[in-house]
């Protein structure tokens, strides 16, 4: 049995064995697949997808976070494990993680024969409709917002590569470490804000709709002065495009990747929490 990557041209021969989004992803530059060449057809092809993290910060250990894993023969599994670590050890990763709504039996045992310690946990991501947005007590007050606050459709690709560029010089990434790499069409245009004054964008609220059809909140920045007020009026601003454009039940991914997230978060919604999940990790 050997182990072959998954790759933008081959990535047909998985559709409808795993959700659409790790497929499309694999054209990202740090975003990987592999999977045993399958025995049969009528066993699902044992596969695992992963991302790259903090490859490009020499201040940060490189990390290397499985997205998806799925295996039904164990052999398969280790196999497959083995050419993992080892592609993950060329890419300088020093730690594995994962943070997974669900695991197999097998799966588990053979995540837990690899090493990793599994725990039952709180996901980092909190799901909130649009409804519940709307209600916060902050989007009831400033009914008239900044003219200088757009929606991202409204700027151009200089504009966008540029703003993008600021954020990358002050290290703000959000969830994409490939955010220089990214276009504007990954983003909603609409829901998606800015600021921008003297044909410079100083702020951005960046939002994805996945194949799930939910949306998800990649990233939070703005420049100061006022960087606090104008973040605000941003979310104010694509709260509000929402309200317009989506369906109220329609969920928003709000995902507390960092410290300043976990506090947003909290702030924003003190009551909520996450699903279970579980969560891994490994040194390499």
């Amino acid at each position: 049995m050997s182990v072959i990557e998954i790759t933008e041209e081959n990535s047909f021969q998985y559709e409808g064995q795993v959700p659409r989004n790790f497929l499309n992803d694999l054209g990202r530059r740090y975003h990987r697949g592999m999977a045993c060449e399958a025995g049969s057809i009528d066993t699902p092809p044992t596969m695992i997808f992963w991302k790259i993290i903090n490859l490009e910060d020499d201040n940060v250990p490189t990390e290397a976070e499985i997205l998806c894993f799925t295996a039904e023969d164990e052999s398969e599994g280790e196999e497959l494990l083995a050419a993992f670590f080892q592609e993950t050890e060329s890419d300088g990763a020093e730690r594995v993680t994962f943070e997974l709504e669900s695991l197999s039996p097998t799966e588990e045992k053979l995540l837990s024969g690899a090493g990793f310690e599994i725990t039952e946990e709180e996901s980092r991501d909190i799901r909130v409709t649009i409804e519940e947005l709307s209600a916060l007590g902050f989007n009831q007050r400033e009914k008239y917002l900044p003219d200088y606050i757009k929606c991202l459709s409204e700027l151009s690709d200089r504009q966008f590569k540029a703003g993008i560029m600021e954020c990358a010089f002050h290290g703000m990434y959000g969830l994409s470490d490939d955010l220089p790499f990214l276009s504007m069409t990954h983003y909603d245009p609409y829901i998606s804000s800015c600021i921008i004054t003297d044909d410079k964008v100083n702020g951005f609220i960046l939002v994805n709709k996945v194949m799930s059809g939910e949306f998800i909140v990649e990233l939070l920045f703005c420049m100061p002065p006022d960087a606090s007020r104008n973040l605000l009026n941003m979310m104010r601003f694509s709260i509000r495009e929402a309200m317009e454009l989506c369906d109220m039940d329609d969920t928003v991914i709000l995902r507390r990747h960092n410290k300043a997230t976990y506090e947003l978060v909290k702030r924003l919604f003190p009551d909520k929490k996450g699903d279970g999940v579980l969560k891994g990790g490994k040194t390499v």
